[in-house]
């Protein structure tokens, strides 16, 4: 699939399953507003990229910026700010380290190294962020983060785009598969919960 054909896909998805109601369950705490705004935006950005110095960057990043620093600031808590954005710095070294070594080792590439990489940065997501809206700030702070890092080491490689279609497409990958991971985790904790309450009610009725 050439670049930037998933991340059109994910989007036309997105909309989809939230137009089926299913905004709540995956996307709960984030305002219809909300997302709305992100879709128009993210679409009307993607197709414009302007120079920054020897940079060229895509418009679909100032999005992301953008959505970042807004859910940050709405975040209570100064605490809980840091740990967003510790988590964000964690998973942006853990991109750049993916990027430049995973090839390296074919044996832990699971389908191709995009997918290997979504798969390894939105578990940390999920682990570490409970909240769909944080989970998908922080994700946007260490994409920037780590192809911020990546681009640096390889200044002198040729012509610099921060915003390419592929690094758009891993952005929804990941996001996927972090609210996918959550989901799950969510479905495994209340089914733990419902087993442990089931046991202890059973042992509390068989006592004499």
């Amino acid at each position: 699939m050439n670049a930037g054909y998933l991340s059109l896909l994910l989007v036309v998805v997105s909309l989809i399953l939230f137009a089926s109601g299913w905004k709540d369950i995956i996307l709960r705490g984030i305002t219809p507003t909300s997302l709305l705004l992100f879709f128009v935006s993210w679409i009307l950005a993607s197709r414009v990229s302007f120079a920054w110095g020897p940079v060229t960057v895509n418009g679909a990043i100032g999005v992301l910026i953008l959505t970042g620093v807004v859910t940050v600031l709405r975040t209570k808590g100064m605490m809980l700010k840091l740990h967003v954005f510790s988590v964000a710095l964690l998973m942006g070294s853990v991109y750049f380290f993916l990027r430049e070594t995973l090839h390296l080792m074919p044996s832990l590439i699971v389908w191709n190294v995009q997918a290997t990489m979504a798969l390894f940065i939105g578990i940390i997501d999920a682990v570490l962020l409970r909240s769909a809206a944080l989970q998908l700030a922080a994700l946007a702070a260490a994409l920037l983060i780590g192809e911020g890092m990546y681009l640096y080491a390889h200044r002198d490689q040729g012509e610099l785009v921060f915003g390419t279609p592929s690094l758009l497409d891993f952005w929804w990958l990941t996001a996927f598969a972090a609210r996918g991971y959550s989901l799950g985790l969510e479905s495994l904790l209340a089914a733990g919960k419902k087993t442990l309450r089931l046991v202890t009610d059973t042992l509390r009725t068989r006592k004499p």
